[in-house]
């Protein structure tokens, strides 16, 4: 049992390791790129899915996108992609300083 919890907690950390090298290279693109990037992604998914369910279960008879829709989900998707790199950049400065702190304790208890 406790060999099975060892290789869930190393698993973890690795995905936690590789999630943080990813951010470090969408990072190093920009907040700009991240957030538009997001926006427009957010924006086209969620109106070209609203606009397939009502095709299929409501009305097939009208389109359902419009210009309105479109704009609002896609601001709103900024502000998703603002929040995602806010909340993904505090989580990168919490791992450096965990890093450096790491690194800190080592250098001290070497000899």
């Amino acid at each position: 049992m406790n060999r099975s919890l060892e290789r869930i907690k190393v698993w973890r950390s690795l995905r936690k390791r590789r999630s943080l090298e990813r951010w470090e290279q969408i990072r190093a693109a920009g907040k700009k790129r991240f957030v538009v990037r997001t926006g427009l992604t957010y924006g086209l998914t969620v109106v070209g899915a609203t606009d397939f369910f009502n095709h299929v279960f409501v009305d097939a008879t009208q389109p359902s996108i419009s210009v309105v829709k479109l704009i609002v989900f896609v601001l709103f998707g900024f502000y998703i992609g603002s929040d995602a790199w806010s909340n993904r950049e505090a989580e990168y400065q919490k791992a450096l300083g965990e890093a450096r702190a790491t690194a800190l304790q080592d250098s001290k208890t070497s000899p």
